[in-house]
């Protein structure tokens, strides 16, 4: 029986490069859009809401419906008990006005405020050690229905 495919050992060493150069660019080709990929998307917090790095921290957002939370974690992501701990929410609107409601201590390491309808972005601000730290979250929603 005579062989039809041809091996490797019998192909010329420039084809065998040229063969093993474009299969390692389309491994980093794969490796680039999976990277960018994963820095693009949104990281989910421990409650399940958007997180953002602030500082030596991370605000976690949730506004499912009609109340918004907020949670202050540390480097790890574990949740801040919210003594001494205050906050407030400033919430834009696309008329360009701005709500500023204060964030109310909920459980022991949450806070939550009723919810405004209709913003396309808020700006969650604790104050912690008499420190400020905010983060602006973008309603993704209302920003598509703005364009």
């Amino acid at each position: 029986m005579k062989k039809t495919l041809t091996s490797t050992k019998s192909m010329p060493i420039v084809l065998r490069s040229i063969k093993a150069k474009i299969i390692f660019l389309a491994f980093l080709y794969c490796l680039t859009i999976a990277l960018v990929s994963w820095s693009k998307s949104s990281p989910n917090g421990p409650h399940g809401g958007s997180l953002k790095k602030s500082g030596n921290y991370f605000i976690e957002m949730k506004n499912p419906d009609k109340l918004f939370y907020a949670y202050l974690l540390d480097k790890k992501l574990n949740t801040i008990n919210n003594k001494n701990i205050s906050g407030e929410v400033k919430f834009f609107m696309p008329d360009s006005t701005s709500f500023n409601v204060p964030l109310k201590a909920a459980t022991d390491d949450g806070f939550t405020c009723e919810s405004l309808p209709g913003s396309y972005a808020s700006m969650v601000t604790f104050i912690i050690f008499g420190k400020s730290i905010s983060a602006r979250f973008e309603n993704p929603a209302l920003l598509v229905e703005k364009k």
